[in-house]
């Protein structure tokens, strides 16, 4: 028990942190793959699905 309050503490201050205030999904990460495959003119990119994590540093 001890531990999902400290996993929900986490979470509440690393979502706090990020731009998009909130975790990333399976969604959000299926939705940049599926942006990778459509696309006929991208090579080489990688794409960070971070919420705006990367900004902050």
């Amino acid at each position: 028990m001890g531990y999902k309050i400290f996993i929900e503490d986490v979470k509440k201050f690393y979502e706090s942190k990020v731009p998009m205030k909130r975790g990333c999904t399976g969604e959000d990460v299926i939705k940049a793959i599926y942006y990778l495959i459509d696309q006929k003119y991208e090579t080489g990119q990688a794409i960070p699905v971070t919420g705006g994590q990367v900004m902050l540093k």
